[in-house]
């Protein structure tokens, strides 16, 4: 035992800490405690000691932002879980407003206002919302697939024909109704950005009057109704 007392005074002498040496020489921190608080340290041995304690904080806080982080991601993604499987298979009724409202927002309506050009037109670069809306175009418009017709906006830069075939499939429409590729060219800086839409905006164009001012009825339904 005195041999580990002086062991435990020696490591105390050269700045440190209690944990440190309670992990070195299996001596409990009560015992450490009683032995130690006499023991005079120098300075520099202090501020070894105060810089251990300062990084073993500052690990500790990390580590518990981390848990922090990850706690709050697996909540999120629980809640968002739980939140999804709310809304269930969609009807017609559905999609025929979850249609509506999406043509309200990224949808041609200048052609409500007497504009000679009335086309069909919705506008977008996500592929799940381009999904849907294929469906509500195809399943409550009755839009039949000859009758679609495609263009796509690319950022200079972009492989135009990788983003046709990308659209293609994922709106079963053939390349032959894709109309041709407007390029963007920017410019800023052609720095490639990490920023740029890989398969660019697709427009979704139906040249039909009647249901162009279909849709529009229906996007002045759902402005009547919002209750305002």
């Amino acid at each position: 035992m005195k041999k580990k007392k002086q062991n435990a005074i020696r490591l105390r002498k050269r700045g440190w800490s209690y944990n440190e040496i309670n992990r070195s020489l299996k001596i409990a921190k009560s015992t450490l405690s009683f032995w130690l608080k006499e023991v005079k340290i120098s300075q520099k041995a202090k501020i070894r000691i105060r810089e251990r304690v300062n990084k073993t904080s500052i690990a500790a806080l990390v580590h518990r932002n981390k848990l922090q982080t990850e706690y709050a991601r697996i909540r999120a993604l629980k809640i968002r879980r739980s939140s999804s499987k709310t809304i269930g298979r969609l009807t017609n009724r559905d999609l025929l407003l979850i249609g509506s409202a999406l043509y309200w927002g990224e949808g041609y309506k200048k052609g409500a206002e007497g504009s000679v050009w009335k086309c069909v037109d919705f506008t977008n670069s996500d592929p799940k919302m381009v999904a849907i809306m294929m469906r509500f175009f195809r399943e409550v418009c009755e839009v039949k697939t000859e009758n679609f017709k495609i263009q796509l906006m690319l950022h200079c830069g972009l492989l135009a024909q990788e983003a046709v075939n990308f659209w293609s499939k994922m709106t079963k429409i053939p390349t032959k109704q894709f109309l041709k590729v407007s390029i963007i060219n920017s410019k800023k800086k052609k720095k490639k950005s990490k920023t740029l839409l890989k398969y660019g905006t697709i427009h979704i164009r139906v040249y039909n009057v009647d249901l162009f001012h279909k849709i529009i009825g229906l996007v002045d339904g759902l402005k009547i109704n919002t209750g305002a």
